[in-house]
């Protein structure tokens, strides 16, 4: 790997899970046994920091999570159970279903800071399509307190319920869009706003499981 690095080799690695299920910095005990953050890749591969050049993060448009740990954007309701299946969001060996919830702004926010992260991947925004208001978590009522950070504990998370901000969802099939400025106004509003709420680019949509079904945003 240093060798091909020091030849200007193109080198991509790929990482499993999700940052709060990082040993450290995740939501212990409910976490795997390794650093599914960015600085994971040094570790495991070898290499210093200095060799990576760009950091990009993978979320959903929507959140979801396997097992127990916490999920404060969960949902119980229809559109939890729409999003799950109009996403399939099953287990592919056990079939068990995921649990599903809003977009989280605190959550990546804290990724995009624990990884270094240069810019993100909105996978799935075909899901969300045919719902009449998207929410997005911009922060935690904890009492009478407003945060906007991740608390450092599961005891100071258990204290806390989301905060949302509401906006008009937007209609249609949309897996066949390969130009973001072909995407429905309010899709793009909401790609936007996670820019926003989240302190880093989007540099590719997801609108499909196909290979092709992507969209490069500049």
């Amino acid at each position: 790997l240093y060798q091909a690095i020091k030849a200007e080799k193109n080198v991509l690695f790929e990482g499993a899970q999700g940052t709060l299920l990082d040993l450290d910095f995740g939501t212990y005990p409910y976490v795997t046994s390794s650093h599914p953050i960015s600085g994971g890749v040094c570790i495991g591969a070898g290499i210093g920091p200095t060799m990576i050049d760009e950091c990009i993060g993978v979320v959903k448009a929507y959140l979801t999570r396997v097992g127990k740990g916490p999920f404060p954007t969960e949902l119980f309701d229809e559109i939890g159970d729409q999003i799950r299946k109009k996403g399939h969001e099953y287990g592919t060996t056990t079939g068990r279903p995921r649990r599903c919830g809003w977009f989280d702004a605190v959550i990546v926010r804290y990724a995009v800071r624990t990884s270094g992260l240069t810019s993100i991947i909105v996978n799935k925004m075909d899901t969300l399509s045919d719902i009449d208001k998207v929410k997005i978590c911009v922060g935690y009522r904890k009492g009478s307190e407003i945060i906007t950070e991740f608390p450092p504990s599961l005891e100071e998370l258990a204290l806390c319920e989301p905060v949302y901000e509401e906006m008009d969802g937007w209609k249609g099939d949309i897996s066949h869009i390969r130009n973001y400025e072909d995407l429905p106004e309010n899709a793009r509003k909401y790609i936007e706003r996670l820019e926003q709420l989240c302190d880093v680019r989007v540099s590719m949509i997801g609108v499909g499981p196909r290979r092709d079904q992507n969209i490069l945003k500049a």
